[in-house]
């Protein structure tokens, strides 16, 4: 896809065609494909307001059949987090992204390396390819690419949501959340 395709072209919406600008590892992604509601998240793992809004997107994509909800890389917050956006882009290569997306976002307390490890055996991670696959170029791009798309997006900070055509910047309470979808 080119810039001009992304950004000019009006036959699919902005935030829909950031999904397709995106390799598919790059994407973690919880409900149908074909559904009528799709809500994008700009993350950081290191961001308290991703945290936040994570189990209450994560509930609203179990409760509604209509909703998506995926979850895009924005690691700004530190050199840490563009680890983290890289272990989990390597862990989707292993089919096992969201299952650490999840169990990071759902961690009791400060990210400690005794609780990444704990996390990569409770998903049963293959660890040696995981470490290969984060020094891949193709993971460092991706990762960048999702960023530069957050970036051109409007995004500041994390988290920054797109609830269908709709961008917010910043935490959004869950039921203002409901109220945006269709």
């Amino acid at each position: 896809m080119t810039l001009q395709e992304l950004f000019f072209d009006k036959s699919k919406p902005y935030h829909l065609k950031i999904l397709d600008a995106l390799p598919k590892d790059a994407i973690l992604q919880v409900g149908p494909d074909n559904a009528e509601n799709t809500i994008i998240e700009f993350m950081d793992y290191f961001c308290g307001y991703c945290k936040k809004i994570h189990p209450e997107l994560m509930q609203l994509a179990e409760e509604r059949d209509d909703v998506k909800v995926v979850f895009l890389h924005h690691p700004i917050l530190s050199e840490s987090s563009n680890i983290l956006a890289k272990m989990a882009v390597a862990a989707s290569i292993q089919g096992k992204g969201m299952q650490f997306h999840d169990e990071f976002f759902s961690m009791q307390g400060s990210i400690t390396q005794k609780k990444l490890d704990e996390v990569l055996d409770k998903i049963e991670i293959n660890k040696t390819k995981l470490m290969i696959d984060i020094g891949k170029d193709e993971i460092n791009s991706a990762i960048e690419l999702s960023s530069f798309l957050a970036n051109g997006s409007g995004a500041r900070g994390t988290p920054a949501i797109f609830i269908n055509e709709e961008f917010v910047g910043g935490y959004i309470p869950p039921g203002k959340l409901q109220g945006l979808l269709r």
